[in-house]
């Protein structure tokens, strides 16, 4: 078990907790109550008491970048959010009849996603009130399932400007939170997803069985999946750059899961004497826990100065044996040092054993020889042939020479070995000049050493009897001629195994990496020269295919961007997402966040001059209309706020006009509700109040009104 050093003790249990800025842990007690608990002074500091019910239950997030924290209660319909620094609330924002299930901050601090009761997963500023986007509902197709009496969105997690959130049905849906594009879908299976993190290509998931899924995000693997004992999972963090993950319920341990291997490492790889009820991580991999019990507890997952310690007092076997137990210190630059120790007296092992100085080899490996993962009893059983390998060498009988290698592979990093192979690259390449011109019988005599060698037999009969074959390979060789060495390698498949012809090979393959890096630096006309060397090589066929499909693409794509068709760029970008490895298709994207940032900022204005101004033709885009109506929504709807609140004799028509546009949507249905309630008459015919899709307002595309009213 990593060290552990108990930190401090609340009065209630902790119920929420996240890394913030200068060494700070944000705290958040079963009673509500708020600290700061600085990590380098030791020292924690009561922030806020919250006034709310003592045992209610409440979620919470904080933002890590600008200090604040949003939180609501599970049974209310409203979430809060306050400023951590100044103490101040600075926000309400009212859910119409829902109730959060899961809360969660921006990487940036920019927006917060609230999951609701309705399975409904909401995106909001937290600078203005009015929603910003409906991102997705769950259940993920209603025509799948009756309405569910009672619906979650159990998950959300960030990664980047992706967000993957789980609810109703366990699917787990992935989407560009900023422009909601690129939205995948994934239908894992009907269990609850409490938990989610990104893992490089792949989402893992902990479901309420204690199972871990791990799904491909670009289908390029089946779901893989491992049961824990844990029970229902609430918690995953990825933990290093290794595949490792760790898993906690609300038990009193945690588990340690390899994810290249869908394996548990440790079942109870931490465990107290409480319950946990949160955990998290900080950048330089320290682990906070907080218990039932109101314990706060620090692991360090990477104890670099306890291996060190180790390394320096030359404990090797325990060294290895701690790296073992903590996979993570197999990152760390004190393993790095460990391994070249090892390596070190690995070679000088090999030398003294090549001169036959066993006891020697014995000496220098002896610190590492109870070291289960490297296994030194092969190395010394094989170098007990050393001497026969020496006497086979320098009487030069290769065929018992390779036969012993063979039986005893680990006898191909002695020096004898390489000489020999060394020899027989030379005397090879000097036959063939010989049966090139004409010399059979010399070419003969320079191959006879080998010529009762099994694995060089084939090579040598080829030379031989076939040099017409031999000849016709080498002027392919020299002359490039990929259509030939193709038929002649599936002809005579031990042509493949000639240094010639797999250098050959392996430059053509170092074409494709040229090929996307001239696509990168726009360099198209060396791309078009790269791309039709290639064609002509024909076992390189399918990946010429792709890269032509590619290049047509990128072309089109630069064609459009040099001309300022915007439109048509993007049209590109959505249909192609696989140029997004271009720096300046990425360059192309992020302008588009940027005009998407512009326009939610216009939008908290209500100012739809500037939002249409800004977009001109872009509104529309097949694949990013929807985020843009979802703008133009929160844009009105903040202009019938001020209508309500000052010329409210103006706001019956601008509801009206709102529900030619967009329909009655949530929006407007909670708006309306708040005008009751302040008495503020609406006059509205039940046939001015009808539902429509929600793109409907693309068919009011071209007479989209400044202002509502």
């Amino acid at each position: 078990m990593p060290l552990k050093t108990r930190l401090a003790q609340f009065e209630s249990s902790i119920a929420f907790m996240m890394p913030l800025p200068s060494s700070k842990l944000g705290i958040v007690t079963a009673e509500h109550e708020i600290f700061f608990y600085n990590i380098l002074t030791d020292t924690k500091e009561k922030i806020l008491h919250l006034n709310v019910p003592k045992h209610s239950e409440f979620l919470y997030a904080f933002d890590s970048k600008h200090m604040r924290l949003v939180f609501g209660s599970k049974e209310s319909n409203v979430l809060h959010i306050v400023d951590l620094n100044q103490k101040k609330l600075l926000n309400r924002f009212e859910l119409d009849q829902q109730s959060p299930t899961a809360i969660a901050f921006s990487p940036d601090g920019s927006h917060f996603v609230c999951g609701t009761d309705q399975g409904r997963v909401l995106l909001w500023r937290y600078d203005t009130n009015t929603l910003v986007s409906r991102l997705h509902s769950f259940p993920e197709y209603s025509s799948l399932y009756t309405k569910p009496k009672i619906n979650f969105v159990s998950a959300l997690a960030f990664h980047n400007n992706l967000l993957a959130s789980s609810g109703y049905g366990g699917n787990i849906v992935v989407t560009n939170y900023r422009s909601q594009t690129h939205t995948q879908r994934f239908h894992p299976g009907p269990m609850k997803n409490q938990a989610i993190v990104f893992y490089k290509d792949a989402l893992i998931s902990g479901n309420q069985d204690g199972v871990l899924l791990k799904i491909s995000r670009n289908k390029k693997f089946p779901n893989q999946r491992v049961s824990t004992s844990l029970g229902p999972i609430v918690h995953l963090l990825n933990v290093g750059s290794t595949p490792y993950v760790l898993a906690a319920s609300q038990q009193r341990s945690l588990t340690l899961i390899n994810i290249e291997t869908m394996k548990v490492f440790k079942e109870r790889y931490i465990e107290l004497e409480s319950p946990i009820t949160w955990v998290c991580k900080d950048a330089d991999e320290h682990l906070f826990v907080g218990t039932q019990n109101g314990e706060l507890y620090e692991f360090d997952l990477q104890p670099i100065t306890q291996l060190d310690a180790l390394i320096d007092s030359n404990a090797y076997v325990e060294a290895y044996r701690f790296c073992e137990e903590e996979p993570l210190l197999r990152e760390s630059e004190s393993y790095r040092v460990l391994e070249s120790i090892f390596d070190n007296a690995m070679e000088k092992a090999k030398y003294a054993l090549e001169k036959g100085n066993i006891d020697q080899a014995k000496e220098f490996l002896e610190p590492f020889k109870s070291v289960k993962s490297k296994d030194i009893a092969p190395l010394l059983n094989a170098f007990t042939y050393i001497e026969r390998l020496k006497f086979l060498f320098d009487s030069r009988k290769f065929s018992p020479f390779y036969g012993l290698v063979e039986s005893t592979p680990l006898l191909q990093t002695t020096t004898f070995y390489k000489q020999t192979e060394k020899i027989w690259t030379e005397r090879f390449t000097k036959a063939q000049k010989l049966v090139l011109l004409g010399k059979i019988k010399e070419a003969q005599k320079e191959l006879e050493p080998f010529a009762s060698v099994n694995s060089k037999r084939p090579m040598i009969q080829l030379l031989l009897h076939h040099s017409d074959v031999l000849k016709t390979y080498s002027k392919a060789i020299h002359e490039r001629d990929y259509h030939l060495l193709n038929h002649l390698t599936q002809q005579y498949s031990i042509l493949r195994k000639l240094p010639s012809y797999t250098q050959l090979i392996n430059e053509a393959g170092e074409l494709e990496n040229a090929i996307i890096e001239a696509f990168k630096n726009q360099a198209f006309d060396q791309a078009s020269l790269l791309l039709h060397e290639l064609g002509n090589i024909v076992q390189y066929e399918e990946t010429y295919t792709q890269l032509k499909k590619f290049s047509t693409q990128a072309s089109n794509l630069n064609h459009a961007i040099t001309h300022q068709q915007w439109r048509s760029a993007y049209h590109i970008l959505d249909s192609y997402p696989e140029l997004m490895i271009l720096p300046w298709a990425q360059e192309l994207e992020y302008k588009w966040q940027e005009k998407l940032l512009l326009c939610e900022k216009y939008a908290v204005r209500g100012d739809i001059v500037s939002i249409k101004t800004t977009l001109e033709n872009l509104m529309n885009l097949p694949e990013r209309y929807e985020r843009i109506g979802n703008i133009l929504r929160m844009a009105y709807q903040i202009q019938l706020k001020v209508l309500q609140s000052k010329k409210q004799t103006t706001f019956s028509s601008g509801v009206v006009n709102y529900c030619k546009l967009f329909g009655v949507d949530t929006e407007i249905r909670h708006l309306l509700k708040k005008a009751k309630k302040e008495n503020l008459a609406t006059e509205l015919d039940p046939s001015q109040l009808h539902l429509q899709k929600r793109d409907e307002w693309l068919h009011n595309l071209q007479s989209l009104p400044d202002h509502i009213v």
